[in-house]
């Protein structure tokens, strides 16, 4: 049987926690998987002020922009009925299938989409004056979404509930690409294409891999940085996107 990514040879950048599933589908299609992570989440050992106040403070909204930040602040809550008594709000399907797997159900996920601005297209969260919402992080993120909450009127607090770090062996990699065991590298944030780009520095050779991206917005990112090369943009981050998105690719260029 002819399997559709038989030998490519394949870099997963993402946290190992997050990359099995991934890895998995790319072995069963025929690859050969390189697990390379870049990025590691380390939850955070104490809950953010802002985190304890849930079972008295009467947020409006919570909102969780990540898998990642469901998981490691629900855990601080044996009792969740504080989380069950707001509305909860999810950026992407993913971050509500977590919310989910703790049995609470989000009342706010973009049907299409990922993105904070997806999020923000929705029209439930237009007009917020007087409404006080928990947006639930990780540390160095993207500002957009509470500043912009905040423009239309609501009380924004921060619980942020991990950090992100930079991971991984540049003599490592470069064994990788010393032995030609590389054929393209998937990305599926802009901050794991910034922290493989700082591990790398001031190495080139990078830069005449084909990506596999999980967004435009990181496909310009990568553009920016410097990739000229083929640019694959799968229509989300998500494993089973990622992988019908490298299928397409190889299948074109056969």
């Amino acid at each position: 049987m002819n399997l559709p990514l038989a030998g490519l040879q394949v870099l997963v950048t993402r946290p190992a926690h997050q990359a099995g599933r991934f890895h998995e589908l790319l072995l069963n299609a025929g690859a050969k998987p390189q697990l390379f992570p870049v990025m590691a989440i380390e939850p955070v050992t104490s809950p953010p002020e802002t985190l304890l106040a849930m079972p008295k403070q009467a947020y409006d909204w919570v909102i969780f922009i990540s898998a990642n930040a469901v998981e490691s602040s629900l855990g601080f809550f044996p009792d969740l009925s504080s989380f069950q008594s707001t509305q909860l709000g999810a950026i992407g399907k993913q971050t509500a299938a977590a919310l989910r797997n703790y049995g609470l159900e989000p009342h706010l996920v973009p049907e299409q989409g990922f993105t904070s601005e997806d999020f923000l297209a929705l029209p439930q969260v237009q007009y917020l004056i007087g409404q006080d919402i928990l947006i639930i992080r990780g540390d160095a993120g993207r500002e957009l979404l509470g500043e912009t909450l905040s423009a239309r009127g609501a009380t924004v607090s921060y619980a942020n509930v991990y950090r992100r770090s930079v991971t991984g062996s540049a003599q490592a990699l470069k064994q990788i690409y010393l032995a030609a065991a590389l054929d393209i590298i998937c990305i599926t944030s802009s901050e794991i294409l910034r922290n493989l780009l700082q591990l790398l520095a001031p190495e080139t050779w990078i830069y005449r891999y084909p990506l596999l991206v999980g967004s435009e917005r990181i496909a310009a990112y990568a553009e920016q940085c410097g990739f000229q090369h083929k640019i694959i943009v799968a229509h989300s981050p998500a494993d089973d996107e990622m992988l019908a998105a490298l299928i397409q690719w190889r299948q074109d260029n056969e």
